[in-house]
């Protein structure tokens, strides 16, 4: 009888230890499960947030589209909830150079300069943060780089997208519509060097062409002398750039006018910080103009050398003895040529009714421009933009060098703009390729056109 119960006794001890060891096993299931999912939703990956730091020149249409297409690249390929954003606009109150340092101060991961101002108050602030540039026409000026055979890596902590327009498909917009060119003339104010610095991508491709070409210097009128200054003055010491250049061939001169493709993005006979006077190309039939004084500057013959000429201080009344100059432009040439944000866009109007009313085609290099000229080319200021939002994975996620990826080009996806008004004082009909100016305006929809991205997929820039 207590052989019986000492078994019962066995057996129940037996059943209970492995009760316990299937109780144990289940829990050590359930605690390892766990501590997986716990894992899981504590993936550093998930939970890292990069913060970005976005400077604006100017509070206008062009900068905001710009913002808008970087930001929405950077989500798509960041994704929204991993960035944060502090925007900041330049005023008379709030200068690029605290703007930025406030960034600074905050520890952001990159800095977006939207526009000259912001790039030129960016750059001489910091050479540890990146930043990235878009809506700087000129970045070899504004960064103070003055290697010639500067090849778009900056070698420090700045790249960007160009805002520079495609001159070359400029030039080929004007040789279609205008099949009997035979000579361009070139207006511009001395203070401009964003216009001078296309003046003379232009003139490159022309003396490959073997087109005449002719600058007239006009005098800006006050007001947008001063906005120009507001939004191309720099502020404290100049950094340059780093030591070692890498080796290139020119960017734009060596391109085949015929291409209608992109330009390079810089200028080896720009001077900007030197006195220049107005110039004339070597194919000008009047070789005689090229030893006179224009009223308004010195027509330079091209490759001389030519005495300091001392600008006057600029005012109102003097901005209207400009009637003079475009007058003989418009005597001289065939066409006239304006380059993008040009300080005469204020006095558009008045340039083209003396040229329409001649017969004189005009080219502008803006959309404002592009209201009162005869054609224009629009670039969507939104892909720019897209095109600069995607390099921010590439820096602060795949974590690449600034100045190791080259500052992008121009874009050559634009449209041919003409006004139908103008056309119709030439009895002039466009082909389909081309859209009127005022019907595009109120239909197109920026950033329409433009790829957008779930994960980075490169760029050949």
């Amino acid at each position: 009888m207590k052989i019986k119960t000492l078994k019962k006794f066995g057996v129940f001890l037996l059943i209970a230890a492995v009760s316990c060891v299937s109780l144990l096993g289940c829990n050590s299931k359930e605690s390892t499960s766990s501590s997986k999912e716990s894992t899981s939703t504590e993936d550093p990956e998930d939970a890292v947030n990069y913060t970005i730091g976005v400077c604006l020149s100017i509070d206008n249409d062009y900068y905001n589209s710009i913002t808008t297409g970087f930001l929405d690249a950077v989500y798509d390929t960041i994704g929204e909830e991993n960035v944060t954003v502090k925007s900041q606009i330049i005023s008379e109150e709030h200068s690029g150079e605290v703007i930025i340092q406030e960034f600074l101060n905050e520890n952001v991961d990159l800095i977006f300069a939207n526009g000259k101002a912001a790039l030129s108050a960016a750059s001489i602030s910091t050479v540890e943060t990146p930043i990235i540039g878009a809506g700087v026409i000129d970045f070899k000026t504004t960064l103070h780089i003055l290697d010639d055979s500067w090849n778009r890596y900056t070698n420090r902590n700045i790249t960007g997208i160009s805002g520079s327009p495609s001159v070359s498909n400029q030039l080929s917009l004007l040789l279609e519509t205008n099949p009997t060119l035979d000579s361009i003339g070139i207006l511009y104010s001395p203070e401009d060097t964003d216009s001078i610095y296309q003046n003379e991508i232009l003139e490159n491709y022309l003396d490959e062409a073997g087109i005449p070409w002719k600058e007239y210097e006009l005098t800006s009128s006050t007001t947008a002398a001063a906005e120009y200054e507001a939004v191309t003055e720099d502020a404290g010491s100049v950094i340059l750039a780093g030591e070692q250049a890498l080796a290139s061939a020119k960017e734009g001169a060596a391109s085949d006018v015929e291409s209608f493709g992109d330009d390079g993005i810089l200028s080896d006979i720009l001077s900007p910080n030197s006195a220049r006077s107005p110039k004339i190309s070597k194919f000008w039939t009047t070789s005689e103009e090229a030893a006179t004084d224009q009223e308004g500057g010195t027509v330079q013959e091209e490759g001389t050398i030519q005495e300091e000429t001392v600008q006057e201080e600029t005012t109102q009344e003097e901005a209207a003895d400009n009637t003079s100059i475009i007058e003989t432009a418009v005597s001289e040439c065939d066409a006239l040529y304006i380059a993008a944000g040009s300080t005469l866009t204020d006095q558009i109007e008045t340039i083209t009714s003396y040229a329409h009313g001649a017969g004189v085609s005009t080219l502008g290099g803006d959309m404002t421009l592009g209201q009162y000229t005869y054609v224009t080319l629009y670039s969507d200021p939104y892909d720019m933009g897209y095109r600069a939002g995607k390099l921010v994975k590439r820096i602060v996620v795949d974590g690449e060098n600034p100045g190791e990826i080259k500052i992008g080009l121009p874009s050559s996806n634009v449209k041919k703009l003409y006004q139908s008004s103008v056309a119709q004082l030439f009895e002039k009909e466009f082909p389909k390729s081309f859209t009127e100016y005022n019907e595009f305006v109120s239909t197109y929809v920026a950033g329409s056109e433009t790829t957008r991205v779930s994960t980075e997929e490169g760029e050949d820039d």
